[in-house]
């Protein structure tokens, strides 16, 4: 509810100094932040409408075809661009010495628009950049178990792996997992950056705490803006813009160190004002 952000602006503004709003720099980066978001909730909604049609499929086909899904020792998912927009989400098993494909779905405008399973005697190669795509997946979720990297929940993390960007390197994302309705995680996420010769070029986490976005009806009443402060970067990044596509409110965010308040969403991420001060 729109008291619960002005709560928070008031407890802000007595720590943050009076410093010049955001430069050109800083909103070139919340207009990449939010591209970035757009695109990772792009290819976290393919892979869950492809899971829905995937598990459709199984209940509705035959015992020895279910079977043999079992058989293939079913690994995980990789969703790759398709012409005009489109987005193909393939289901790969780890049973031959190289993963290979056990279904394929296309999804298109939100919706799978064909694909099933790879049935005896089908290709079930995949492309060289599933093969990519996969390999990083799975070099994040090592460079997890290294180093300091907690969760936000008990329940095994999502994973979200983009195409290479224009510099040929690959983002993977480990997400803490939802396990509340109405309630979404905020922290708990990290970026993997695996480069062209596939060794880890860089990481990052995006929060140093768990901030759980609770956008549930209180009093009867749905939250009209929600708020959180985020003290890493300047403006707000990808997973602000990912959260903000996941949540049915408006979120704002104020960049500690900059004393900037920003809406994130619906279309863009805008500077709104300073934080109030007293």
């Amino acid at each position: 509810m729109r008291v619960k952000l002005m709560a928070g602006l008031a407890a802000l503004a007595l720590s943050v100094p009076a410093l010049a709003a955001p430069g050109a720099q800083e909103n070139a980066a919340a207009a990449a932040a939010w591209a970035r978001g757009q695109q990772m909730f792009a290819y976290d909604q393919a892979a869950w409408h492809a899971s829905d049609a995937f598990q459709a499929d199984i209940a509705r086909e035959s015992r020895d075809l279910a079977a043999l899904v079992r058989e293939e020792g079913l690994a995980g998912y990789v969703v790759e661009p398709e012409a005009g927009g489109a987005l193909r989400a393939t289901f790969y098993g780890r049973r031959q010495a190289e993963p290979h494909a056990v279904a394929r779905y296309v999804v298109a405008a939100g919706k799978v628009a064909g694909g099933g399973f790879v049935r005896r005697g089908e290709e079930s190669a995949l492309s060289p950049l599933a093969l990519r795509l996969i390999a990083a997946r799975d070099l994040a979720l090592a460079a997890m178990q290294q180093g300091d990297h907690p969760l936000c929940s008990a329940d095994q993390p999502n994973t979200l792996v983009l195409p290479p960007d224009e510099d040929d390197v690959i983002s993977a994302y480990v997400l803490t997992a939802t396990t509340q309705a109405g309630v979404y995680p905020a922290g708990g996420h990290y970026r993997f950056d695996v480069g062209a010769d596939g060794k880890l070029a860089g990481e990052r986490r995006f929060m140093k705490s768990c901030f759980p976005v609770d956008y549930r009806k209180q009093g009867g009443k749905v939250a009209e803006g929600l708020f959180l402060t985020h003290l890493l970067d300047p403006q707000p990044t990808e997973i602000h813009a990912f959260v903000r596509l996941n949540i049915p409110a408006e979120l704002y965010v104020a960049t500690v160190g900059n004393g900037a308040i920003w809406k994130v969403g619906p279309d863009r991420v805008t500077y709104v004002s300073d934080v109030p001060r007293k």
